[in-house]
């Protein structure tokens, strides 16, 4: 049984028996694992389960011809009970994702802007993605990713070719800026999900890859006033970026008991070189920091209005 993960096949063997891995095509799995969906052929990643109450990971082996595999004990993943086996494919999926040139960016969000090309917001938690996603959404705008991006390089520019599809975002943002967007289900705490796997025109598009025209780390919040902007240029570029487009294989999105301290190979260093240094020579005159109002970063950034 297998899944294809941001680019990458994973393949799961021992005790299946109990909906182990349909588990991972479930929504809250893909708020965070990017485009899941049933794979066949040769696995870069092999994930040998065991049953058992408490998650661990007790066998890793890394670029044994080719692939990395994993032996781990585990209950079938849920939310809010055992969500510890879903950031490890996440981890394992973005070392493998690595090795062939597709970085996993944590924090971001990408959004087609009206002329064609991708917007990548980056940001911490509660800077405003998800509220730039919505407000995407209510202008007819697609979202390419959620929560965790795929980019690779192509002829000396960034694309985008995958991202996670499930957008989770607060209501007020609703009222307090006059949109409706429809949604699907909501959380425990009462925050609305939007399943964007049914949006064909996205799909579409990822297949394709959307080239990134500009990048911005958010700062936003809804008591903010006018939107303004800092320039990132050089170092400060490759600094950032390299968070972003590290986090997630060096196993800084935490779970239970602890991450995995993965190594990187050779494969990996020469892909981050290449993606980082795309980045600075590029887009030292397309990356931004972004601080205000969403609504007016919206208008400036996607709308042209600034």
């Amino acid at each position: 049984m297998s899944i294809r993960v941001g680019g990458v096949t994973v393949q799961f063997t021992g005790d299946l028996d109990d909906g182990f891995e349909e588990a991972f095509k479930g929504l809250f799995a893909r708020r965070y694992v990017p485009a899941v969906d049933d794979a066949s052929g040769e696995p870069h990643v092999i994930v040998e389960r065991f049953k058992g109450e408490e998650f661990r990971v007790f066998s890793a082996v890394y670029d044994h011809m080719g692939r990395d595999s994993y032996k781990i004990e585990s209950k079938v993943p849920s939310a809010y009970g055992n969500e510890a086996p879903i950031f490890f494919i996440l981890q394992t999926a973005a070392r493998a994702a690595a090795k062939i040139g597709r970085m996993f960016v944590t924090d971001s969000v990408g959004v087609v802007a009206p002329n064609g090309k991708a917007v990548l917001f980056v940001g911490y938690p509660h800077t405003g993605k998800s509220t730039m996603s919505v407000l995407a959404m209510a202008h007819g705008l697609p979202v390419l990713s959620t929560e965790n991006t795929v980019l690779e390089v192509r002829d000396g520019r960034l694309y985008i070719v995958g991202g996670t599809e499930v957008l989770v975002y607060d209501p007020r943002i609703e009222g307090i800026y006059d949109i409706e967007v429809p949604y699907d289900e909501q959380t425990r705490s009462g925050y609305r999900i939007t399943d964007l796997r049914k949006d064909g025109e996205r799909r579409r598009l990822l297949e394709e890859g959307v080239e990134v025209d500009t990048i911005v780390v958010l700062h936003a919040a809804f008591n903010c006033g006018a939107a303004s902007f800092s320039r990132i240029k050089g170092r400060k570029v490759r600094k950032t970026l390299w968070y972003f487009s590290t986090a997630l294989m060096k196993g800084l999105d935490y779970y239970d008991p602890m991450p995995l301290h993965v190594p990187m190979n050779d494969e990996i260093v020469r892909n981050l070189e290449l993606f980082l240094k795309t980045a600075s020579d590029n887009y030292s005159d397309r990356m931004f920091e972004a601080f205000g109002n969403h609504r007016a970063i919206f208008d400036v950034i996607l709308e042209g209005e600034g």
